[in-house]
């Protein structure tokens, strides 16, 4: 689970390789892995109520895990420093962008080999993508799939 979370992160990191999104509040909305769908459907509501954030919030029914994120002008700055900050095991992650879409693509070493694919597809307003990424590791390959939009100012 807590390697799902850190790819939400990079999701975002990825905004300042390529189109950058309108400044101001947005919903990131994940599918959930199936792996966490059946561990989700499976646990008391007193259980589902704990895990909730004050900024990430889980729909076991529809299964997606929502996100909420303020955009500002000082985070961005520092979502284009992740970008090009080297991550610890990992090499530098290779990022192309063409029109509304970003492709990034990151191999990690330790503590096992794995790989990252990521597409994201921005409107043409850029107040709502769509994103896919997919991991491969330990011979297994899983993908990710989800959307945003801008709610509106940050709050």
């Amino acid at each position: 689970m807590r390697f799902f979370y850190a790819l939400l992160f990079i999701n975002s990191a990825t905004f300042a390789a390529g189109p950058v999104p309108q400044l101001g509040q947005w919903e990131i909305t994940s599918e959930m892995l199936p792996e966490q769908k059946a561990m989700m459907s499976q646990m008391k509501p007193e259980m589902l109520k704990q895990m909730q954030q004050p900024n990430m919030r889980f729909d076991p029914k529809a299964g997606n895990i929502i996100m909420s994120s303020c955009l500002s002008k000082d985070k961005e700055a520092s979502w284009q420093l992740m970008v090009h900050k080297q991550q610890k095991n990992c090499d530098m992650p290779k990022i192309s962008n063409s029109g509304n879409t970003v492709i990034m693509d990151m191999q990690c070493h330790q503590p096992q080999p794995s790989a990252m694919h990521s597409v994201i597809q921005f409107s043409p307003a850029r107040d709502s993508y769509q994103f896919e990424h997919q991991i491969k590791a330990q011979d297994k390959t899983m993908t990710v799939k989800g959307s945003a939009r801008r709610l509106g100012d940050c709050k």
